[in-house]
């Protein structure tokens, strides 16, 4: 089976959003799918809280009430300030904070595929998320062109949109504690209207987004599982030699990649930088293979040098695929592998404004995806494996060389 063909298949479950039966029943078919191609699969179940729209709707209504109670009490609004900004930066780095515990817990399964112990190798963990995502008016394609041009104009020194939140909130704070000082006049109410707007609008998308039907999720990110199983095929027909490879297709991976998260995590003892490197795949289902070289809501992460360097000569020896790299401001899928210190990297395809198009809309069908998206990106990741695989063997003949 094609990625075209994966694609097909799990667009059939519908509305499989994190958490829910449909994704369930998308697991149990991909687990399926590998097991009939003779590779050992299994589902790892784990519970969580997985609608982070609606996790930071509570921060934003905290913060608002804050901002409210300052008016009249500036040391009980700004301590609800603080503790806002606390629980945004607590849900940022740990997954976990007041307003996640204010949301509904659901099961979800990461599919995964091989993962030997016993195998002394390098292990390449090729990730992708097979859950489809909330649709919702910040993932208009005009919205998402419109970021992608600032972060082009702002460069390295962009935030993610929680980056954005917590300044909004830092903001409010700091009006707050010049109340407490005595500063209760106009000054105070015109310093505190900009991120109190903002907060505002940002309670209403957020809420909009909670609450909105999941997309089909074909391109994204039905066309990175698709890639990610070919790329495993072919590497199962032609293994590479200082690599072993392990598969997992995450749960809740939308927007939050929880389940990636907690497959390190049940992992953290054996997985280091000097034995695990991991390959997300993300959307694919049109544009041109990209990789990310930084990527994160809060203060972007740097992809990890070595593989950035790979992947800027794969693009160079492949010339005819026209990638290039990419900085993100969201959570791809191999981000809380970076985040945990390990060597990882993105790649995926993008269309000329830096967006997968249809992303998130009902328009992300199944017939939308472009089989032409699909083939690069799968030449793309198959030559940065072949690079990385390269890499390993050079990089041991050095030691063996300075051991000698």
């Amino acid at each position: 089976m094609g990625a075209a063909e994966t694609v097909i298949g799990l667009a059939q479950f519908d509305r499989r959003g994190a958490g829910t039966d449909a994704e369930r029943r998308a697991a149990a078919w991909l687990c399926g799918e590998l097991q009939a191609s003779g590779r050992d699969a299994r589902l790892e179940t784990f519970w969580c809280r997985p609608s982070w729209a609606l996790t930071h709707a509570w921060h934003v209504a905290l913060g608002l009430a804050g901002c409210l109670v300052a008016a009249s009490d500036p040391q009980i609004g700004g301590a609800l300030i603080l503790v806002a900004v606390l629980s945004v930066l607590a849900d940022a780095v740990f997954g976990v904070s007041l307003g996640r515990r204010l949301t509904p817990e659901r099961a979800s399964q990461n599919v995964v595929g091989g993962g030997d112990p016993g195998d002394d190798r390098i292990r390449l963990i090729v990730t992708a998320n097979y859950d489809a995502g909330r649709m919702g008016l910040v993932h208009r394609d005009g919205v998402r062109a419109a970021t992608a041009r600032l972060r082009r104009l702002t460069g390295d020194l962009s935030l993610g949109w929680v980056g954005w939140l917590v300044i909004a909130l830092l903001w409010l704070l700091a009006v707050a504690i010049l109340r407490l000082e005595g500063q209760r006049g106009t000054v105070a109410g015109v310093a505190q209207l900009l991120p109190t707007v903002v907060l505002v609008i940002s309670l209403a998308l957020l809420i909009e987004l909670a609450s909105a039907g999941f997309g089909p999720g074909a391109g994204d990110d039905g066309a990175g599982v698709g890639v990610a199983l070919a790329l495993l095929r072919a590497l199962d027909a032609g293994p590479p030699g200082q690599l072993a490879v392990e598969l997992v297709l995450q749960g809740a991976g939308d927007g939050g990649a929880i389940g990636l998260r907690r497959h390190l995590r049940a992992r953290r003892r054996t997985l280091n930088v000097t034995n695990t490197v991991v390959l997300g795949i993300a959307a694919c289902g049109a544009g041109r293979p990209r990789w990310w070289v930084s990527d994160g809501t809060l203060v972007p992460l740097r992809s990890f040098a070595r593989l950035r360097e790979l992947s800027a000569r794969v693009a160079e020896a492949e010339a005819n695929l026209s990638a290039g790299p990419h900085r993100g401001r969201g959570i791809a899928p191999a981000l809380p592998a970076r985040a945990a210190g390990l060597p990882a990297l993105t790649i995926g395809c993008l269309d000329e404004r830096g967006i997968a198009p249809r992303s998130h809309t009902p328009a992300d069908a199944a017939d939308a995806v472009e089989p032409a998206a699909l083939d690069a990106a799968l030449v793309f990741a198959l030559a940065l494996v072949d690079a990385i695989d390269a890499d390993v063997a050079r990089l041991r003949r050095d030691r063996e060389a300075v051991g000698g």
